[in-house]
Parts: structure tokens; C-alpha cells; sequence
């Protein structure tokens, strides 16, 4: 079966405006689905996009100035035939809202995503793209389990990743217009490699996994005194996903948020000890080390430590660790 070109568009001189919308038309056309534009980029907006169908399988290049968009619950359930897209990132990058996550992707990523929830995405620099979509029933029971799984932003690290890059590189290169290939034998790569990454991606190695919990850890110890730390800003800054996050650390003895929390929690007892913080009062000390709530605060110090913050101080009193106010 030779794959064809159904669609090749540029935006070339057409206005900023009118590029614009000749561009969300096509690829809404090439996705099979609808979704809701962003407002018009002000000036001109440069695009192409680029459409091949090998049997049920769709592949997309396409190329974008800054723009946004999103699709609601609602828009998912109009669909027929949800989708599963593979998308590796050739140039330029994008955040994506998806599953209650937010993922930024650059140059080198490959992530996936299914057409059957909501999303919303912001291409944040000029960004070249190719998207491998094909109907979830192609693929294999053990293969969508798999990426329920795993990240959908694959492990840099992985070979997964980089082999799967490769395979859709290939799929979208002119070169591979004519090739006589069936689409069942992409649907066995895509099936392989993505098992090889619930191997490798939700069963990392021990090694890896350890440093990247080390490396969290002291991005935490760095940031203990800054109230927005949090779990869902580590993954922002770290260019991985909460989900991840959490499975990470589901063999440590506490979890991450646990983890922020405690080390709070003793640095505040530190303070509340040390003779030459006597000065300061239990909410400054809170707040220095990032708790946004004196009560909270108290609730958690006295659950963790068995006295209240103001118990530990007397106590350093008594015993001399501090002096007297």
C-alpha cells in the first residue's frame, strides 16, 4: 500500500488574519476534528502544513508562528473515532494542558496524547512538528494500558523515545511518499516501541530513578523557603509531568509532597531552637520557610513533632538552647 499526499498548504502571502484561519482550517480538516482557535496572532502569521495517509494512519507536518488554542470535554465527545497522536518535536516548542497536566515541549521531545480528552495548548515559539495519529483500535490492549502508564512526555533518556522519533522522521520525509509499505507494519513498531517504554519508562533503572529523586530532593532543599514551591512547579521545571513526579517517588519512604513538608517542618524547628533566631516570632519563622498558613502550620508542626511550636521554643528555654524574651 503506497502512502499519498492528501494535503500540502502554505500560508505564503496571505494575510496575517487570513493565513491564520486557512491554517486552523486545515488542520482541522487533517485531524478529523474541530477545537477552538485562539484569537488571531496580531501581524503576519506564517504556516504550512503537510498531510499523508498511509491506510488509517494520518501524518502531519506542520509548521506555526505563536499561536493558542484548546479543545473542551465537549468537542472530545463529538469525535467517532478517538485518536492516538504521537507528536515529536523537530523545532521551536509548546506548553500543553492535558489530563490535568501541563507539559512543555521543545526540540528533541516526543509525547502522546488520545483525542478523547480535553486539551489546550500555546505555541510559545515557531514551532515545526509531526504528528502520528491513528485510531485507538489499531493498537494493541497491552499497548494502550501501557501509555496509561507511562509518562506522556517520554524520558529523554530513553531508547523508545529516540527510536520512535526516528520512525515518525521517516514517515513524514518526501522520500517516503512512494515507499511501498503497508500500515500494519508502522502499527508493529509503534506497538514495540511503546511497549520497550513501559519497560523502560514506568520500570526505569534503579540508577536513573535514584538521581533523579536526588536531584529533585536538592531542587527542594533549594526552594524549601519559596511558598509557590510545589509539585506541580517542580514538574514545570524539570519538563516532566506530575504523574511522574509521583510514581518516582512511590518506593521512597515519603512522597514528594510529604517530603517538601517535612523538610519545612524541621527547618522552622531549627529556627524555633537556635538562640540567634530567638528574636523572631513562630509566624515569621513559618513564613520564612514557606508556609502560607500559621494554623496549617501549627496543625502540621504539632501532628509531626508532638508539642507545638511554641512548646519546642519553651522547652529550648528551659534547657538553655535559647534565651529568654
Amino acid at each position: 500500500m503506497n502512502s499519498f499526499v492528501r494535503e500540502s498548504w502554505e500560508s505564503g502571502s496571505s494575510s496575517g488574519v487570513d493565513a491564520y484561519e486557512g491554517w486552523v482550517h486545515k488542520l482541522m480538516e487533517a485531524q478529523g476534528s474541530d477545537w477552538c482557535p485562539g484569537a488571531a496572532p496580531g501581524g503576519a502569521f506564517n504556516a504550512s502544513l503537510r498531510h499523508k495517509v498511509i491506510g488509517d494512519i494520518n501524518v502531519i507536518e506542520s509548521r506555526c508562528d505563536p499561536c493558542t488554542g484548546y479543545r473542551t470535554a465537549a468537542h472530545a465527545n463529538r469525535i467517532d473515532e478517538p485518536s492516538v497522536i504521537f507528536l515529536t518535536y523537530l523545532e521551536g516548542g509548546e506548553n500543553i494542558e492535558f489530563g490535568g497536566e501541563r507539559y512543555s515541549l521543545a526540540t528533541g521531545d516526543t509525547f502522546v496524547w488520545d483525542s478523547s480528552k480535553a486539551t489546550k495548548f500555546e505555541v510559545y515559539e515557531s514551532l515545526h512538528k509531526v504528528a502520528l495519529a491513528m485510531p485507538a483500535r489499531l493498537l494493541s490492549h497491552n499497548v494502550l494500558n501501557t501509555l496509561d502508564q507511562i509518562p506522556r512526555k517520554f524520558n529523554p533518556s530513553s531508547g523508545s523515545r529516540f527510536l520512535l522519533n526516528s520512525l515518525i522522521r521517516a514517515v513524514a520525509d518526501r522520500d517516503f511518499d512512494s515507499a511501498d509499505v503497508e500500515a500494519e507494519t508502522i502499527l508493529d513498531a509503534v506497538n514495540a516501541f511503546v511497549l520497550g517504554a513501559g519497560r523502560i519508562e514506568a520500570l526505569p533503572d534503579k540508577s536513573l530513578s535514584d538521581r533523579q529523586c536526588r536531584d529533585i530532593k536538592r531542587y527542594v532543599e533549594q526552594h524549601l523557603a519559596d511558598p509557590l514551591l510545589s509539585i506541580g512547579q517542580i514538574a514545570e521545571v524539570h519538563r516532566t509531568s506530575k504523574r511522574y513526579l509521583h510514581w518516582l517517588f512511590s518506593s521512597e519512604p515519603m512522597t514528594l509532597n510529604e517530603f517538601i513538608i517535612i523538610r519545612r517542618l524541621q527547618c522552622c524547628r531549627n529556627d524555633l531552637l537556635n538562640v540567634e533566631r530567638a528574636h523572631l516570632h513562630v509566624s515569621q519563622i513559618a513564613y520564612a520557610w514557606g508556609f502560607a498558613n500559621v494554623s496549617h502550620f501549627s496543625k502540621r508542626y504539632r501532628a509531626f513533632f508532638n508539642e507545638s511550636p511554641t512548646q519546642t521554643r519553651q522547652n529550648a528555654r528551659a534547657i538553655g538552647l535559647a534565651p529568654a524574651r
